[in-house]
């Protein structure tokens, strides 16, 4: 049976307690990678912090412009690419 415990869908007594906590029963430690993936799953994309604009938006479309990338980056998960600083 699935019950509601402050708005969240809980299946067992684990799922109730820990939103009776505040706490996503279906990711409750708070896990970006996880949750990136419950809200693609759930159709929550979030926008782009960065957009490309006017020219520079033509050539990455068309393939022109690459893209900078680290030589790490290849194998970090989409929550480890979110904040990239580059010097």
């Amino acid at each position: 049976m699935i019950e509601m415990v402050n708005g969240y869908p809980c299946a067992n007594c684990t799922d109730v307690s820990n939103a009776k906590r505040g706490l996503d029963p279906e990711n409750p430690t708070r896990d970006p990678v996880k949750q990136e993936e419950l809200d693609r799953k759930a159709g929550r994309v979030p926008e782009p912090a960065v957009t490309f604009g006017e020219s520079l938006a033509e050539r990455i479309r068309a393939g022109e412009a690459a893209l900078p990338s680290s030589p790490g980056a290849a194998g970090l998960q989409p929550a480890a690419r979110l904040l990239d600083v580059i010097v």
